[in-house]
């Protein structure tokens, strides 16, 4: 079977992490999401948890300036550079499933990349989120809920649109578009169907 690496990106309460779970599964490879995390806190040294906040920012503040580890570049530019690296030394290594990390774009130059984009009505995701499918909405109000949806796209899109020449959830930027209100089980079977397309055109 020939290698592909599947990219999702994913609006927030979308179920991109359990979707992404499953079509790793079902490829028979590693899924990376936090894992990416902890191999660029072991390739700079620095906290997992620095490097978690440093992905929520893209900014100069002087939080980062003490964080930029002999250099002019802000703590936030040099763990995307590290992350994009780490990511197309998995890519080099074979198949695999990337979740979230600007994926598609970091892996754009390859031909075995099968970039997600994963969205749905906000009324679906806040029905999502308050049957507890993210631990940390739980107890949320639907009003607050909402709210941090609205939040956590716009940082998404942010980070994204800041480290890319492309727009966070344009369909042109991506090879596969899907509504994840279908359901997770029909967003695996057509992800696997265009895994298994992927492969035949290589």
């Amino acid at each position: 079977m020939k290698n592909c690496i599947v990219t999702i990106s994913r609006e927030f309460c979308t179920g991109g992490q359990e979707i992404a779970t499953r079509v790793a599964q079902e490829m028979g490879v590693k899924l990376y999401d936090k894992e990416l995390i902890t191999l660029a806190a072991k390739k700079s040294g620095l906290s997992e948890e620095a490097i978690e906040a440093s992905e929520k920012q893209h900014t100069h503040s002087l939080l980062y300036n003490l964080y930029t580890m002999g250099n002019d570049l802000p703590l936030s530019d040099q763990v995307f550079i590290l992350q994009s690296r780490i990511i197309k030394d998995l890519a080099d290594q074979g198949s695999c499933v990337i979740l979230g990390r600007s994926g598609d774009y970091v892996l754009r130059e390859r031909d075995d990349v099968l970039s997600v984009f994963l969205y749905a009505p906000v009324e679906y995701r806040i029905k999502y989120g308050l049957h507890g499918k993210y631990e940390s909405m739980n107890g949320l109000a639907e009003k607050q809920l909402e709210e941090e949806i609205r939040k956590t796209d716009k940082k998404r899109a942010a980070y994204y649109n800041y480290y890319t020449q492309n727009r966070w959830g344009d369909a042109h930027n991506y090879d596969l578009t899907l509504n994840a209100a279908l359901g997770e089980e029909t967003c695996v079977k057509l992800i696997m169907e265009a895994v298994r397309a992927k492969q035949q055109n290589l």
